[in-house]
This record gives C-alpha cells, structure tokens and sequence, in this order.
C-alpha cells in the first residue's frame, strides 16, 4: 500500500540538429511514490547527491540536453 500522492517524472531530451542525427524525445514515467520518483530524477541527471522540490534539473548529454522535473500523477 502506498501513502501519499504519486509523482510522474518527466523527461525531455534536447539535441543541436547540427551535431547529431538524434531527434528531440519526451518521456514520462509511470506513477509512483515521491522518494522512488526523486531517486530515478537523481539518477537521470547523474546527481551527487539527493534532489529536492520538483526540478526542473538539467544535464547535458552528447550532443545537447536532458531537463528531468517531477509532476503530480491526476
């Protein structure tokens, strides 16, 4: 049984046209509990240490950008 509201984490991945073949992507993942949901963001962005609030975090990637934030599950 799960206590409190489910998260989603979301992630948009950017890239420079002219440096990759890669299109832009977008994903989410499925619901779940806040501390699994920061833990999954934390290693997303390669964090040294715990995240706190909802993000928007970044991190660049080969070739542009990945922005992870956490949004409440409807």
């Amino acid at each position: 049984m799960t206590l409190g509201p489910l998260v989603i984490v979301e992630v948009a991945e950017r890239f420079s046209p002219g440096l990759t073949g890669r299109s832009d992507r977008a994903y989410s993942s499925p619901p779940q509990p806040r501390e699994h949901a920061l833990i999954l963001a934390a290693l997303l962005v390669d964090a040294a240490g715990p995240l706190d609030g909802d993000g928007p975090w970044q991190r660049a990637i080969a070739g542009g950008r990945r922005t992870v934030r956490l949004r409440a599950s409807d």
